[in-house]
């Protein structure tokens, strides 16, 4: 017999499993229950972001990367450094659109002067 979900929790706590229906549990000890189940929760839940294992922004190797993003409502406009090309691409719910494409060297020049003015 497998027991799946919390009903194979019981099989820890052989007291809980076989406790009568008859017996009227004072409100003390369901506090204690519900804290107990929140507390495990809580340290589930840390434990779970602790090793999930990505704790900064996801960086790429090789020669692609995100240059910035913006989101426009339900759509997103990306601009993609592609190898020694930059990329302006919107993607939405109907796919993605390529907006424009520079050199890179031509897009540091227009950034560098749009960012000294």
């Amino acid at each position: 017999m497998v027991c799946r979900g919390a009903a194979g929790l019981l099989l820890f706590f052989p007291a809980v499993a076989f406790a009568s229906s008859m017996e009227a549990p004072s409100l003390t000890s369901y506090l204690v229950k519900v804290g107990l189940s929140l507390a495990l929760l809580a340290v589930a839940g840390y434990f779970m972001v602790l090793f999930s294992g990505r704790r900064t922004p996801l960086r790429t190797k090789g020669a692609l990367s995100v240059v910035a993003s913006l989101p426009l409502g339900r759509d997103v406009l990306f601009v993609v450094r592609c190898g020694p090309d930059v990329l302006a691409v919107l993607s939405g719910k109907n796919g993605a659109c390529v907006i424009g494409r520079w050199r890179y060297e031509e897009w540091q020049v227009d950034w560098n002067e749009t960012s000294d003015s």
